[in-house]
């Protein structure tokens, strides 16, 4: 489960910090891979030139995570501001191919304890692909760490398109944690399988204390049951080839799988529990064993 653990901090790279979670996580949980959507802004800041919206999520949330996000456009700059992060400051900026998030926090209970921590992002478009920089401290500038994203049309085998993420490229900590350097590269593609769209990734992932080279697979398909409600579901897979600890094999498999409601410019989405699949009348009606979603929803006006 360590092993997971790492191999899930290098994708947070490429999924959301404010974005449509609950759209990504049901799709295998890697926003890289489906470049149409907001939660690539975290990765890739550029993107901000190509949205426009408010956002609401951590809905149904009752422990202080609720966030809010506006993202807009005006005289040719885009403009972004997001609530919720902890954060004094928290932006985008964009001016059209160019994109930058910037982040400060300042905080102190009044008994002594306080924090003063910032994050930088830069995004850029060119020919040859999209870039993505950022350089964050924590507990106080004591924590620091460098990550770059890389996403291109290049092809590989069966694939069409590359992202490539390291993360802890500079990295210091100040509890001497794990601070070993991340690499991951997927290869994937996009493809119209009549009334659906489906994302099917291969990838490897090196570094982490143990030096664990791991091999990963990403499925992840959205279909339109009618004009305004779509299903989706998703899988992650996987097995380590090698590393300092010996281990070889399947260290974990996950299924994953979500609602998406459209009514014009306002979309809800959210996670399912399983139990939808196994006992849809229970589950709809209140008499099954689980709930209609163990998370929370994000709700989100584009304009």
């Amino acid at each position: 489960m360590k092993n997971v653990t790492k191999i899930l901090t290098v994708v947070t790279l490429c999924a959301t910090l404010f974005g449509s979670a609950q759209r990504i996580g049901a799709l295998g949980g890697n926003a890289a891979l489906w470049p149409g959507d907001e939660a690539n802004i975290a990765a890739f800041p550029a993107q901000v030139n190509n949205h426009a919206y408010l956002q609401l999520s951590g809905v149904g949330m009752d422990d202080n995570s609720e966030h809010a996000s506006l993202l807009f456009q005006k005289d040719a700059t885009t403009w972004g501001f997001n609530y919720g992060s902890g954060d004094w400051v928290n932006m985008h900026w964009g001016d059209g191919s160019m994109g930058v998030t910037v982040g400060f926090s300042n905080n102190d209970d009044g008994n002594g304890t306080t924090s003063s921590d910032m994050s930088v992002a830069y995004g850029n478009t060119f020919d040859w692909g999209e870039i993505g920089v950022k350089y964050m401290t924590a507990n106080d500038g004591g924590d620091t760490n460098l990550g770059v994203n890389y996403r291109t049309d290049f092809g590989f085998w069966l694939f069409d398109n590359t992202v490539v993420s390291v993360s802890n490229l500079v990295c210091d900590l100040e509890s001497g944690a794990d601070c070993d350097m991340h690499i991951a590269a997927d290869f994937w593609s996009a493809m119209d399988v009549g009334g659906a769209d489906l994302v099917y990734a291969w990838g490897v992932r090196q570094g982490g204390a143990n030096a664990e080279f791991t091999q990963t697979a990403t499925l992840g398909v959205e279909a339109n049951m009618t004009d305004w409600a779509t299903f989706r579901a998703g899988m992650n897979w996987w097995y380590q080839l090698s590393g300092d600890d010996e281990v070889v094999g399947e260290i974990a498999h996950a299924f994953s799988y979500g609602l998406g409601f459209n009514w014009g410019g306002l979309t809800a989405d959210f996670t399912v529990d399983s139990a939808l699949l196994l006992d849809p009348v229970g589950t709809i009606t209140g008499y099954g064993d689980g709930g209609l979603t163990t998370d929370t929803i994000t709700l989100t006006y584009s304009f």
